[in-house]
């Protein structure tokens, strides 16, 4: 087979040599290979410092990678259809390699990119391409269930391996910034070494997968893997975290950690829900896909939204963790859950505006999993929680951090309270002076809430 003499691989959110279908088959079909990352000022470029810190140490460890098999990566700011099209300097026969996105945006860049080049698209973020799991009609599925064990039945054990000698350089082209200098060297932490040491830690003897579906909800203790951020940027692959978890589950005889296993393994399952949900579904990132309610009467009264975020609201366990995701840019999912339950629910908020809050904050920004678990919980989206599900802050305050331990920890003032008012201190005698009474009642805000869904899914 006849190989091309260059090709370019177009770096998204793929941080990585390993497990790459789109790098794989260049190195296959190429000679040389150029590796290429464009700053796009028009795409989904992070707006938390955060995730633009953790995106450059990730860009940055790359490169590194790359200079020590005789690589680069190129770094150009612009228009990315425009930037790899100058690349190629009118080389038609020059192909481009990249892994798919599945937002709209995402779609109109590869539409774009396909307009100036030959692209050629894989399905680095998933284990299977979204068209691989579909109904008997081709349909795609709405119910996570179903989609589950279809995905099972079409799963395959796969990882995609990379010829090093293939990746090469085009000195005469040089990158538009310096990854290696003032704050491009920024947030070491994001490298796939320590992804692939967070991996092992959490799948160790003495990891947090052992008591996984005992403890992963605890919001107190170090319960989950750690692995968003990594997953996030593609500094790990799909087929990799899944080759681990079925290693765990056949070496196992142990059913209570076989059960924890499953439970971590159904959260990737989830994971590959949404993206499929996402590409067959592009509009769902800012269009509810229950249609029945699509005409919510919200109410969206900017003083509540800015209590919310600014973790203001008199209920300790949304302020902890409103608190946390503006310093940390990170929050346990069973913190997303209730707080944005409160913001949708309690509140009368419409899911858009947490979930554009959530975009500007989380480190581990995902579009596909930020727009369905919003999506779930507000009871729009496919296989959504229940409309009447209403969580109530103070008892999953109480369940899930049941020494106030969390909340302490972000809220220093009511640090002193007890135990049994750290969730709710307006019930004491004298409440503390230097935090703020609930905005809101949970119990009217509930029946509230109710009446207004029904009256959404009669009209």
């Amino acid at each position: 087979m006849s190989r091309y003499p260059i090709s370019i691989w177009w770096v998204r959110s793929d941080l990585r040599l390993e497990d790459n279908p789109a790098l794989s088959e260049a190195t296959i079909e190429s000679e040389v290979v150029i590796p290429v990352f464009v700053f796009d000022l028009k795409s989904e470029m992070p707006k938390s410092k955060s995730r633009s810190n953790f995106l450059n140490g990730g860009l940055n460890d790359l490169d590194s990678r790359l200079r020590e098999i005789g690589s680069r990566l190129l770094i150009k700011q612009g228009d990315t259809a425009q930037e790899l099209a100058k690349i190629i300097d009118g080389e038609s026969t020059i192909p481009v390699f990249a892994n798919a996105g599945y937002s709209r945006h995402s779609k109109f860049v590869e539409s774009q990119v396909a307009r100036h080049t030959q692209l050629r698209l894989f399905s680095g973020q998933v284990t299977i391409d979204p068209s691989g799991v579909s109904k008997e009609n081709g349909e795609p599925f709405k119910v996570y269930s179903a989609f589950r064990r279809k995905w099972e039945q079409v799963y395959q054990k796969k990882i995609f391996r990379t010829d090093y000698q293939s990746l090469g350089i085009k000195p005469e082209i040089m990158s538009s910034c310096d990854l290696h200098s003032g704050k491009n060297s920024l947030a070491r932490s994001s490298t796939r070494a320590n992804a692939v040491r967070t991996l092992r830690k959490f799948t160790g003897l003495k990891g947090g997968i052992n008591r996984y579906s005992e403890l992963s909800d605890r919001v107190d203790q170090n319960t989950t893997s750690g692995m968003s951020e990594f997953i996030s940027l593609g500094l790990i692959g799909p087929n990799e975290l899944f080759e681990v978890a079925d290693y765990l589950r056949y070496s196992s005889d142990d059913n209570r950690y076989l059960g924890s296993v499953n439970s971590w393994r159904n959260q990737l399952i989830w994971r590959e829900f949404f993206k499929h949900s996402l590409d067959h579904f592009p509009d769902s990132e800012n269009q509810s896909l229950n249609p029945n309610l699509e005409s919510i009467d919200w109410i969206n009264q900017k003083v509540d939204i800015d209590a919310w975020n600014d973790g203001e609201t008199g209920y300790p366990i949304v302020d902890a963790a409103m608190r946390q995701l503006s310093e940390d840019g990170w929050i346990h999912n069973r913190l997303r859950m209730i707080v944005a339950s409160f913001l949708v629910k309690d509140l009368l908020v419409d899911w858009r505006i947490g979930a554009n809050w959530f975009h500007d904050k989380l480190v581990d920004y995902d579009s596909a999993l930020n727009s369905g678990n919003w999506q779930w919980v507000a009871g729009t989206g496919f296989d959504a929680s229940p409309f009447f599900r209403v969580f109530n802050p103070v008892l999953q305050g109480r369940k899930f951090d049941p020494k106030g331990n969390y909340v302490r920890r972000w809220i220093p003032e009511i640090k002193k309270l007890p135990s049994t008012v750290i969730h709710s201190p307006w019930e004491l005698p004298r409440p503390p002076k230097n935090y703020p009474s609930p905005i809101i009642d949970h119990s009217w805000a509930r029946k509230r809430v109710l009446s207004v869904y029904a009256d959404a899914k009669s009209s």
